[in-house]
């Protein structure tokens, strides 16, 4: 009983020291993993690619002060995203995704 309740105050003092963009790549990788049935390799890799967003998207927002710029580039980054998960999916899993994708922007 007393291992399981430091375990979860380990848990808990280790997510409250995540950085933003790792808990959003986390949250990302563990949605996919469950909506797509990824391996865990698969999931690894999901959270990395959104890792790398996730810096690459830190990084204009420190270079660049005009907003309109801000928001070219990262829209441009958001853009990569689909090619940068389709090399990790499988083909069933990539569509199933993209109709995903589609049905949360459409409020479906």
């Amino acid at each position: 009983m007393l291992i399981a309740i430091l375990g979860i105050c380990f848990l808990s003092a280790k997510s409250q020291t995540l950085m933003p963009g790792e808990m959003i790549a986390g949250k990302i990788a563990q949605k996919m993993k469950d909506t797509l049935i990824l391996t865990s390799g698969q999931k690894d890799q999901i959270y990395t690619v959104n890792m790398q967003l996730a810096i690459a998207k830190n990084n204009v927002r420190q270079q660049y002060s005009n907003m309109d710029s801000i928001r070219v580039r990262i829209q441009r980054l958001e853009n990569s995203r689909d090619s940068l998960y389709h090399p990790v999916l499988t083909e069933n899993q990539f569509l199933l995704y993209q109709q995903n994708k589609r049905n949360l922007v459409n409020n479906n």
